[in-house]
């Protein structure tokens, strides 16, 4: 218990980012079906999600870069659930238009920054790969 409260640790923002991920994933779903009634929650939503995605991302990169990382948890599972979801509301708005469905702009933008940074680290992991490499030969 004592890793999960620990916020120098990488497991307490992975925690953080997960449940984040599951709640703004389902209010821009919900916030979707309810025509925007709640958009004006959408930007709070956002920054909170991207500042704790980014403080993930950046304590475990700093721990690869410094060999203390230990584990996988792939950046794919969250690009694959955004995709899943910005995908079938931007289908569903164009099906449903008339009744005046539409997807966020702020969820579009938080899906450009998740597929942002997991290129970034994807980049960030093969340099380091490589750095780790060189040292050994």
């Amino acid at each position: 218990m004592k890793d999960l409260i620990d916020f120098k640790n990488e497991k307490i923002w992975r925690v953080l980012t997960n449940i984040w991920t599951v709640v703004f994933m389902v209010f821009l779903i919900a916030d979707f079906f309810a025509k925007n009634k709640y958009e004006y929650l959408t930007a709070p939503f956002s920054v909170i999600y991207i500042a704790i995605l980014g403080l993930y991302v950046g304590t475990k990169e700093f721990d690869r870069w410094y060999e203390m990382h230990d584990g996988r948890h792939p950046g794919e599972i969250f690009v694959i659930a955004w995709t899943i979801v910005i995908m079938s509301l931007l289908g569903l708005s164009v099906f449903l238009n008339r009744g005046g469905y539409s997807v966020s702009s702020e969820a579009i933008a938080d899906y450009i920054m998740v597929l942002s940074v997991f290129a970034l680290t994807q980049k960030s992991k093969t340099l380091h790969d490589q750095k780790r490499k060189k040292k050994k030969s």
